[in-house]
């Protein structure tokens, strides 16, 4: 009984991995994608444009959860609620 729970268990964690694998590889695509969308359409991002580590980090210190949200709607920008 136990070994035939320990390989379910196993066969999962195997299908997990495998799962997971596809979805680093899925990501890596849409991130290479929406790079060369970006590029083509600003141009390609100057390394001194980049924000520092040090600003990241002041950023993430100031970051209000939910701001950017609150930004579109003060342009305006948010679809409106279902009445």
């Amino acid at each position: 009984m136990e070994h035939d729970l320990e390989a379910q268990l196993r066969q999962r964690i195997a299908e997990l991995e495998k799962e997971n694998a596809y979805l680093k590889d899925s990501l890596e695509f849409v991130k290479a994608d929406r790079k060369a969308l970006r590029d083509e359409l600003y141009g390609p991002v100057r390394v001194e444009d980049l924000p520092t580590e040090e600003e990241y980090i002041e950023m993430m210190k100031n970051h209000v959860p939910g701001s950017g949200m609150k930004f579109l709607e003060e342009l305006g920008l948010l679809p409106r609620k279902p009445a």
